[in-house]
């Protein structure tokens, strides 16, 4: 098959220009690969979370008590929009997990006696399932059965109610409650030291005086059903009964981790691509627009010999057609990879029972419209421009800028700056359009190495924070009730190693404020405790006030009030005391939403004496062994979290998945600065050939004609990167501003370490210099003599 003489002319023009093109689609290819992966990885794991709740039958509302027998589950079974409800029994214990030192936590949850649950059903992924009549046989979690090796036949130890019992594994399963599985007192999953363990309710309920009774409900509402009616009516008829107040799956932990991590990927599927494609767009103005405007005689002669404009039009749009076509198919094999790693990290902490990655056609269709759309934006009016002149007109060379006298002349610069740096600035002023585009695709590139590594620093930043200036313990301890403060710390203190401990009372409790209200754990401590210090909006340790409400920033900017403001504290176990408390201070926490109130006045209004569930203790390094030994044989407590175990599971995951996308992040902003610097530098090199090569022709060396040529990329560069590190920051702001980054979970706080602006600043100094290298070389192969024959 011939082709058309326009189509050689584009395969000639793409040979000759391959670097320049190709590095514009490499550019565009990063855009795209980012796009077509994260919205591939957010896609399958929307698919797997929507298949999975609808299988397993998700419930919609959750519910937490005390205690309520089981015939109120016939009132809330009569609900108008329930369809099914699960009653449960669910608490925390200690287990002993054979071969492993520390002490590790398991939720029980209890299983109807016969066949499987209504709600929140298991996927088997080993095993069978407990029978009746053999209490001691349980189904555990499927990641922590993995984190030890333990199969069906395993056996652990727990301490379930004071008594020690030794548990057997008949099955490892997989739940949709816990595809996220986050331990007490832990803000990342750690599947060493937490699992679940589920055993038949005939065993369980007796164990903790539930016989007949639950402490947990789920329940599956119809399509049309009022979730906020129903959590009302639910609250309503449980309060008798220790209602802890119902929420909704989206505030379920694992749904509302999940749903923010995959809003963390949306926010990223599409902020990422558009810096790309954004700068593509240039780079394909700038070049094409050289391109046609360097053969405006060739474009003459064609309309002389007939084509028209639509079909010159057409010829150039095939060139940049050209540029999409290679960076779609980059944008295609880098997405896959990109998505695939990503599912893969996301299925080590996320659990479903299958999480395939699909790379959808309308993601790539979609993707390609943009790309299109990106492309055309860029370039339609440099190819307007020319291929519309008359052809008389486009036979004439274009018109020569008119030069001026420049700022550094004025200033009387020309004095003191040797020829190379006079030629440099000259350029630039000259010039002030194609030089603010470079610097602008620079300080883009630098601003995407900064906002990809921010999270990374934030992060940091805030363990720091949490476990180096607020919590100051090396042990949490959780106890299985509320005990007496002092008797609870003459028996903690008597543990190994343990140096110091301070007690706690946490209790849940409904705030309100006019018509907006937060469920937390309203949490009471020692005014003189120095274990869990209160920090102030500068992070300075503050001492705690005698009475009133300890507000986090965030619970009080949700509940819109502010120191001295009074707050309708509804305590949600023992009396369900209903006070009005004053708010004392508000105060920095980036973890939760946290309320505090001094211990001996949160007790007074529990009507109780001075009473403790947890402690905060200090131990002796060397002696933590000894100590949860120690815990494994003491039946009161119910969990323990290390802190050195806590900040260890936390490294491993920022080492593991942020440490894997800040490398792959930094080189797609290497790239990113590669291309519009090697594309600034050849072009400059085709526009200013003959006046370099007359520069040699006086007897300029070569290093002095160079130094001219990669000035210019030193002076966009160091212009640009300082532009980059602010643009950076800002955009890191908007990002921590945004919801998946600012929620009632967690805050990043906006820090970003002078190691991230060094980062950046060395990443655009690699592709600085690989551009000059190039230019360099280019220079070199220049023929002085054709050049200097050539027509102005």
């Amino acid at each position: 098959m011939r082709l058309a003489p326009l189509d050689v002319k584009v395969l000639r023009d793409c040979r000759r220009m391959a670097g320049q093109l190709l590095a514009i689609a490499m550019v565009m290819g990063c855009g795209l690969g980012v796009f077509f992966g994260m919205r591939a990885t957010m896609e399958s794991l929307e698919a797997a979370r929507a298949q999975y709740y609808a299988r397993q039958r998700f419930a919609d509302v959750f519910a937490r008590l005390q205690r309520a027998p089981e015939h109120v589950a016939e009132r809330l079974q009569r609900l108008p929009g329930v369809e099914r409800v699960q009653t449960r029994v669910v608490t925390d214990v200690t287990i002993d997990v054979p071969g492993m030192t520390d002490v590790a936590t398991g939720r029980l949850v209890s299983l109807p006696d016969q066949g499987r649950p209504l709600v929140n059903d298991l996927v088997l992924r080993a095993g069978r399932w407990p029978e009746a009549g053999h209490g001691v046989e349980v189904v555990i979690s499927e990641a922590f059965a993995d984190a030890h090796g333990m199969r069906p036949g395993a056996e652990l130890g727990a301490i379930i109610n004071g008594n020690r019992e030794r548990l057997r594994v008949v099955g490892v399963a997989l739940s949709p409650e816990f595809i996220y599985a986050v331990g007490p007192g832990q803000i990342f999953p750690d599947d060493r030291r937490f699992g679940v363990l589920w055993m038949r309710r005939e065993a369980l309920g007796p164990a903790f005086d539930m016989e007949g009774a639950f402490n947990d409900v789920s329940f599956d509402l119809a399509r049309t059903a009022q979730v906020e009616e129903v959590i009302a009516r639910v609250d309503q008829i449980l309060a008798s009964y220790g209602g802890l107040g119902a929420m909704a799956r989206k505030d379920q932990q694992s749904a509302f981790f999940l749903a923010n991590e995959l809003e963390q990927l949306r926010t990223f599927a599409y902020f990422t691509p558009a810096l790309f494609l954004a700068v593509a767009a240039f780079l394909l103005n700038v070049v094409i627009g050289r391109v046609v405007a360097s053969q405006r005689e060739q474009i003459a002669a064609l309309k002389a010999l007939g084509y028209r404009d639509r079909e010159l039009a057409l010829h150039y749009a095939k060139l940049v057609g050209a540029v999409v076509a290679v960076a779609l198919f980059l944008g295609c094999l880098l997405g896959a990879w990109l998505g695939s790693s990503m599912t893969t990290m996301y299925a080590a902490y996320y659990r479903f029972p299958d999480l395939p990655f699909r790379l959808r056609l309308d993601s790539v269709i979609v993707g390609s419209a943009v790309a299109v759309v990106a492309a055309a934006l860029g370039t339609w009016r440099a190819i307007a421009r020319t291929v519309g002149l008359p052809p008389a007109e486009a036979m004439r060379p274009a018109a020569p800028p008119v030069y001026r006298v420049t700022w550094t002349e004025r200033l009387g610069l020309v004095r003191v700056l040797p020829p190379a740096a006079r030629m440099v600035l000259r350029e630039a002023e000259r010039r002030p359009g194609r030089a603010l585009a470079a610097v602008a695709g620079i300080a883009m590139a630098t601003a995407l190495a900064i906002t990809n590594a921010f999270t990374f620093d934030s992060i940091r930043y805030l363990l720091n924070v949490q476990f180096g200036l607020s919590q100051r313990d090396d042990v949490q301890v959780t106890l299985d009730q509320p005990r007496s403060a002092h008797g609870a710390l003459v028996e903690l203190q008597h543990l190994p190693g343990v140096q110091h401990a301070e007690p706690y009372r946490a209790v849940p409790a409904r705030l309100r404020a006019g018509p907006r209200s937060r469920t937390v754990s309203v949490m009471g401590r020692p005014a003189n405790a120095t274990l869990h210090a209160i920090l102030d909006e500068g992070l300075r340790a503050v001492p705690l006030p005698p009475a009133g409400l300890v507000l986090s920033g965030k619970l009080a900017a949700m509940l819109a009030v502010g120191a001295g403001d009074r707050v309708r504290v509804e305590i949600l176990e023992g009396h369900r005391a209903v006070r009005d408390v004053e708010v004392a201070m508000i105060t920095e926490s980036y973890v939760g939403l946290t309320a505090h109130m001094e211990h001996a006045a949160l007790c007074r209004l529990l009507r109780e004496t001075a009473s403790a569930n947890g402690a905060w203790l200090t131990v002796d390094e060397g002696a933590l062994p000894q100590l949860h030994a120690a815990v494994k044989q003491t039946p009161r407590i119910a969990g323990v979290v290390s802190r050195r175990n806590l900040l260890g599971s936390v490294t491993k995951l920022l080492d593991d998945s942020l440490g894997a996308w800040l490398a792959i992040s930094t080189s797609f902003a290497l790239v990113m600065a590669f291309g519009v610097l090697y594309n600034a530098t050849r072009i400059t090199l085709a526009e200013r050939a003959r006046e370099l090569a007359s520069l040699r022709v006086l007897g300029f060396r070569r290093r002095e004609v160079a130094a001219i040529l990669l000035g210019e990329i030193g002076l966009v560069t160091a212009v640009a990167v300082p532009l980059g590190m602010g643009l950076g920051r800002l955009m890191a702001a908007a990002l921590a501003a945004s919801p998946g980054f600012n929620n009632e979970q967690f805050r990043l706080p906006l820090v970003v370490a002078p190691a991230t602006y060094a980062l950046a600043g060395v990443t655009v100094g690699v592709a600085a210099a690989v551009s000059g290298w190039s230019a360099w070389r280019r220079l070199d192969r220049i023929d002085i003599v054709e050049v200097l024959k050539s027509r102005d």
